[in-house]
């Protein structure tokens, strides 16, 4: 008999099934009588008559086997797990990996997919999004690839965990967080997080892991404007208040409410008076129309002139400052990363999975990943010519030609 225990995996039986939790918020499904003699609950799993040489040989190829049907327990789409061996560059979207937008903050986005439904998302994460694939990082990988990016730039550094969803999903976390902490140069790191899967524990581990700013999308004060904006009955504002005051007792705490005209309009000033009352900070964003997004029916942006005056006003009625730049968090900017190809390009890339909208495939190419469109076939490891048809920013998309 061998009994084998896993960190970051999680048996459950039910029925015929035998279901493997990978990092809390993933999973897949493996039929028990493929498995042979096999208990499992817990972390760990029995392999009855096996010695741990031969279970462990009997489990990798279990993994082998189904780890490409992980599914996202949140959002139920497919999920690819990218490691170092995936041979998929973390550079090259804006979904997930890292971005680097010429400054001295880069963009860390981890996981993708959402446990909320926002009517405004710019990127259509949630409950009801468009996208069929979710994106999960191995954590060493991103840091080892993080790493490397801030040996580039050799200067201070400003990190942002702004995922394409909701990054408390990531179970790792206040380990990632621990790991991008002792990296030289780093001077900041910032979670933004719409707060409800905030516990006080979860706030004291990403505090003594070294996070230096918690950005909490709060964006109404009321219980029913804030179901309303949220996209999800079960929001429970009066949690995520309690979470973001609890926690501007350990780190520097950011309101980021977006102003979404007609929905939020009185709600601001509430913000404010509770953001001076927690001693937390507040940055009003914008809602802006994305193509991609889920934009709410009858709202138009609000011109910028238009949304300054608001908050210039805001900020003499509450006496309370909300106007920043990038300057007041000590951004600067920095000479850009050199890309590989160009827009108009053409280039060999290696096909690696599919994309997250329909259509798409992700590809690597020049130790980027590229996101290409209107793509109808998806073989991993396929080589394809494609041009390049955008390259800002090193976020690359092309099409096959």
């Amino acid at each position: 008999m061998a009994e084998l225990v896993f960190e970051d995996l999680e048996f459950k039986e039910e029925g015929s099934m035998l279901r493997v939790n990978f990092l809390d918020s993933f999973y897949f499904e493996v039929d028990r009588g493929s498995l042979g003699n096999v208990r499992a609950s817990g972390k760990k799993i029995v392999f009855e008559g096996l010695d741990e040489k031969d279970a462990r040989q009997r489990f990798n190829g279990i993994l082998d086997a189904n780890f490409g049907n992980l599914v996202c327990s949140t959002t139920k789409n497919r999920t690819v797990y990218v490691n170092r061996y995936s041979g998929l560059p973390l550079i090259g979207s804006n979904a997930f990996g890292i971005v680097d937008r010429n400054s001295s903050m880069l963009e860390l986005k981890p996981i993708t997919g959402c446990n909320m439904n926002c009517i405004f998302c710019s990127v259509d994460e949630g409950l009801s999004s468009r996208k069929r694939l979710e994106i999960v990082i191995d954590r060493e990988y991103l840091v080892e690839e993080t790493r490397k990016l801030i040996e580039f730039k050799n200067c201070e550094v400003h990190l942002v965990i702004n995922a394409h969803g909701e990054p408390t999903l990531y179970k790792p976390m206040p380990e990632l967080i621990r790991d991008l902490s002792g990296i030289g140069n780093v001077k900041t790191i910032s979670l933004i997080t719409n707060g409800t899967l905030l516990s006080e524990g979860y706030v004291d581990s990403l505090a003594r892991s070294g996070l230096t700013r918690l950005n909490v999308s709060l964006n109404a004060i009321s219980g029913k404007t804030s179901k309303v904006l949220e996209g999800h009955g079960k929001y429970d504002v009066e949690h995520v208040k309690r979470m973001a005051e609890y926690a501007a007792k350990k780190l520097e705490v950011f309101l980021a409410p977006v102003y979404v005209p007609g929905y939020n309009d009185t709600e601001l000033g509430l913000i404010i008076e509770f953001a001076k009352k927690i001693g937390a900070k507040v940055g009003i964003q914008n809602y802006l129309y994305y193509n991609k997004g889920r934009n709410p029916m009858n709202v138009a942006e609000s011109p910028w002139a238009k949304f300054y005056g608001m908050l210039k006003k805001l900020e003499k009625e509450h006496e309370f400052s909300l106007i920043m730049d990038e300057e007041d968090f000590g951004i600067r900017r920095t000479d850009p990363l050199p890309k590989p190809f160009k827009t108009g390009n053409v280039v060999e890339a290696t096909l690696k999975c599919p994309g997250r909208y329909k259509n798409e495939v992700i590809a690597a190419a020049g130790n980027r990943n590229v996101t290409i469109t209107h793509a109808y076939e998806i073989k991993a490891d396929k080589k394809v010519k494609i041009k390049i048809t955008g390259d800002k920013h090193n976020i690359f998309f092309g099409k096959v030609v």
